[in-house]
């Protein structure tokens, strides 16, 4: 049997239902972004992300922190923490190209020995 909700249902979502990504780029005019917004997606697009930004700024307090032996626990957590994270990404990138070169494989011997460089 079939109900009003199963035909209206795919049309309206419940908040947290779909998808939950956060896109983090400055919005030309938005009122949250400090400075020129031209510049600071120019920078980001053309330089340097966030991350890289950031990562190179760590990487400066480490440095400072052990020139002059202050420890920085937060800091040393929050590099600790990112690693994790990239390695963890690393090695799902890394299971996601093995199951692809075996699917491709299965299918196109040929193809795939172009790929890996197999004789």
């Amino acid at each position: 049997m079939i109900t009003p909700f199963d035909v209206w249902a795919p049309m309206f979502r419940a908040p947290f239902s779909g998808d939950v990504t956060q896109e983090i780029v400055p919005r030309l005019f938005s009122p949250d972004i400090q400075g020129i917004p031209e510049i600071e997606h120019k920078v980001q697009t053309e330089v340097a992300s966030y991350g890289k930004q950031l990562g190179k700024v760590l990487e400066a307090l480490q440095t400072l922190a052990a020139a002059t032996e202050t420890p920085l626990p937060e800091i040393q957590a929050l590099v600790t923490g990112i690693e994790a994270v990239k390695e963890k990404s690393r090695a799902a990138i890394r299971a996601d190209a093995k199951a692809a070169l075996e699917r491709l494989r299965a299918i196109d011997e040929d193809g795939w020995r172009e790929v890996v460089g197999a004789p």
